[in-house]
């Protein structure tokens, strides 16, 4: 009788630990956009998202199709006495009632650099309509981010890939933003990857005081991790730990394994090297944002289906969101 007594024990303990696993859970489709390169919890139930084809950042309620409401930051991303085009918003960060984001920073295929898109700006998080919104702050958004590390010698392997297309080898592209403990933002790349197929993070210090009074940045050392040869598409803190999402540093192959989108966890702290916790299910889930969902304990994966949907390549508006309802992304919530 005692020992079936621990083997019924011994499998409820396994349901329960099978359970408090990351689960994917059914994912729900949102209109209005097809290119969900990041996003940030707003609170009260909605999310905030930018498609890196238009200077717009969109508002959702979780679970609810369409769009409840958007910012135009065509005007606010404009160099003085011109028009902006499309900046490429790929990462977002909350510090407080700050959101942070970053543009690719990518230069052309010919390596011609792209001014419109060497952005990092912030928004604040306005509570007091019928529902939180990301207002542009006054300061104007900084662009002197890759004349930065030009002049940090620590950074020739960033200073080279800049010069090249964001997709090919060795070339440079930023896709992941996110907090530090004390104040800070993390960048991530998902190109260039080192020699090694190593991913490249970086600390910037102060980008309070970068982009809202004129500071010079102040950089840590540049950070390598192995993400099995794949550079970072999103990353976000949670209390101490990191989860980044990886995947390839350009369109990806269907039998290289680096193709493969996953998540991994990484302690900063510790000085240990980031540890696979599991790939991204279903397969075509092209995870480019990922972010926790304010006092659930849940992680909310955006879908870049940009590439998939007939609609979002028939051209487009880089100064605005038109709210066409053919466009649609995806968003999956996931336990930790």
């Amino acid at each position: 009788m005692n020992s079936f007594r621990f083997l019924i024990l011994l499998a409820v303990c396994s349901f329960d630990v099978l359970a408090s696993r990351a689960v994917p859970q059914p994912a729900t489709t949102y209109s209005g956009i097809c290119n969900a390169s990041a996003g940030v919890d707003l609170g009260s139930g909605y999310f905030v998202v930018a498609d890196d084809d238009i200077n717009s950042l969109v508002i959702y309620r979780y679970g609810e199709s369409g769009p409840a409401g958007s910012v135009n930051l065509g005007e606010y991303l404009a160099p003085e006495g011109g028009k902006q085009k499309e900046a490429d918003i790929e990462g977002a960060a909350r510090i407080g009632d700050r959101i942070y984001w970053i543009a690719s920073h990518a230069a052309k295929d010919t390596g011609e650099p792209r001014p419109a898109r060497q952005r990092l700006f912030a928004t604040r998080v306005d509570t007091s309509g019928a529902m939180p919104k990301p207002l542009p702050i006054k300061a104007r958004p900084y662009s002197g981010l890759l004349s930065a590390l030009r002049s940090d010698g620590r950074f020739k392997l960033l200073a080279d890939a800049a010069t090249i297309g964001a997709e090919l080898p060795h070339g440079l592209n930023i896709e992941g933003l996110a907090a530090t403990e004390d104040g800070g933002l993390l960048i991530g790349f998902r190109n260039p990857l080192t020699d090694k197929g190593e991913a490249l993070v970086i600390e910037l210090k102060n980008p309070a005081e970068t982009i809202e009074r004129g500071a010079n940045p102040v950089f840590g050392d540049l950070i390598r991790l192995n993400l099995g040869n794949r550079g970072v598409r999103s990353i976000e803190r949670i209390g101490g730990e990191y989860f980044i999402v990886a995947g390839p540093f350009n369109k990806g192959a269907f039998d290289d394994p680096s193709s493969r989108f996953a998540i991994y966890k990484w302690r900063r702290s510790t000085g240990a090297p980031p540890v696979h916790w599991k790939d991204i299910d279903p397969h075509d889930f092209h995870a480019e944002g990922i972010f926790e969902i304010a006092a659930t304990g849940q992680l909310y994966l955006l879908s870049d289906d940009g590439d998939d949907h007939p609609a979002c390549k028939e051209g487009k508006d880089a100064d605005k969101f038109t709210n066409d309802t053919s466009k649609t992304f995806r968003g999956m919530a996931m336990n930790r």
